[in-house]
């Protein structure tokens, strides 16, 4: 039967093992359990088990610190207690391999800290301690739950005036890194999850997968903690220092405002995720050497999808007023008036080869474009005059077999 607190200190020590530092014997005999557990006990009470850590609002934060468990209760709040979440560890980072310890998980599923509270007689056995030494391990282990009296926060910690019948409560506001760890994890899972790559390679392939997937744009990264992460706190330091934040923004149920363009229709627009999607596989595709019909397929497709991508913003500005185009300040090409706005198309001769003119500047954005997009890895494929006729003919082609596109 293995010890997994033997098996604990054997995976420590092989780091100190291969530095070769110090004697091997010293070694051995400092991850002794006798030995290392009690230097381990002497440092517990430089860490404190936390669901609320103040270093989140600043480093140098000093509070009290919080310890606290909800109760599940169906209010449908994301809360602590409704949400299955960690505890974290703050405190000095050198001692954080006595919380690695106390997390060690026995057989029986239960953690080295659990078993202490429990005075476990089966962590006694694995100890191999004395009653005496158990006893004082015990005690200075559980320092790290222990909370000191009374409640102090810190001038570095955020504060909200919350008004109450005669007054007001001041509120310290603190980060539940549990909970961010967890609302981390689940969207680290529903994106880059190995059920989510399968399912992206699929569509990437334009083959049908069972599952599908779903995926969460928009994201914001709050960084805490800098290069040290680990001085904030212990998940912190196992998010690398990050945060991921969603937006809150309210539901768009409909157009109210939508800035027109006065110039030029394909500098109004903006790169979103499916165009950013669509471009990165068109740019690995130009870094391949083949040319076969197969590729040559595979890239038409991705023109056209260019293309339907474009011609959703534009059925944005058909849909508008008629006359549009013709407000003051407003100087767009006679060509893209034609094409976007009706009451021009309706009282004015279509432009010479007007769908030329649309098609040309589409491949001409969609080179620049790509260009820009590939511009921070320093990785584009040169294009120039031949590709932007390439795109425009197929551009065009795809446009006259779908004439309902363009008007």
């Amino acid at each position: 039967m293995i010890n997994p607190i033997v098996d604990f200190l054997e995976k420590r020590k092989q780091k100190p093992l291969k530095e070769a530092k110090k004697p091997v014997a010293e070694i051995e005999q400092e991850f002794q359990i006798a030995v290392w557990g009690a230097s381990a006990a002497n440092r517990a009470a430089q860490l404190s088990l936390v669901s609320h850590p103040g270093k989140f609002s600043h480093p140098d934060a000093r509070i009290t610190p919080v310890l606290f468990a909800g109760e599940y209760a169906a209010d449908g709040y994301v809360r602590s207690g409704n949400a299955k979440s960690g505890q974290d560890v703050v405190g000095n980072a050198a001692a954080l391999d006595v919380y690695a310890f106390l997390s060690v998980v026995l057989d029986d599923g239960r953690s080295v800290l659990e078993h202490f509270e429990a005075n476990s007689a089966v962590l006694k056995a694995l100890l191999a301690v004395g009653e005496e030494t158990f006893a004082a391990w015990r005690t200075a282990f559980l320092q790290i739950k222990a909370v000191d009296g009374g409640a102090k926060t810190h001038t570095n910690v955020k504060q909200v005036y919350f008004p109450v019948a005669e007054g007001y409560h001041l509120l310290s506001v603190l980060y539940p890194s549990g909970l961010m760890t967890e609302h981390r994890e689940r969207l680290r899972q529903m994106k880059f999850s190995e059920a989510t790559k399968a399912a992206r390679e699929a569509r990437r392939k334009e083959l049908f997968h069972e599952q599908g997937f779903a995926d969460m744009t928009g994201l914001l990264t709050l960084h805490f903690g800098g290069t040290k992460p680990q001085n904030i706190s212990k998940l912190n330091s196992n998010n690398g220092g990050e945060a991921w934040l969603m937006q809150c923004f309210p539901p768009e149920l409909q157009q109210h405002y939508l800035h027109l363009p006065k110039a030029d229709f394909f500098q109004w627009l903006r790169w979103d995720a499916d165009w950013s999607e669509i471009i990165t596989a068109l740019h690995k595709l130009l870094l391949t050497d083949y040319n076969n019909v197969e590729i040559r397929q595979y890239r038409q497709r991705r023109i056209e999808q260019l293309f339907d991508w474009v011609m959703g913003r534009a059925v944005l500005l058909q849909q508008q007023p008629a006359g549009w185009s013709g407000a003051e300040g407003f100087r767009l090409p006679a060509a893209q008036r034609f094409w976007l706005d009706a009451a021009y198309r309706e009282s004015n001769p279509a432009p010479e080869q007007w769908q030329e003119t649309i098609t040309r500047s589409m491949s001409e954005w969609v080179v620049t474009s790509y260009k820009r997009f590939r511009k921070k890895q320093g990785d584009a494929v040169s294009l120039g005059e031949i590709e932007v006729k390439a795109f425009q003919a197929e551009m065009l082609g795809y446009a006259r077999e779908h004439e309902e596109f363009l008007l």
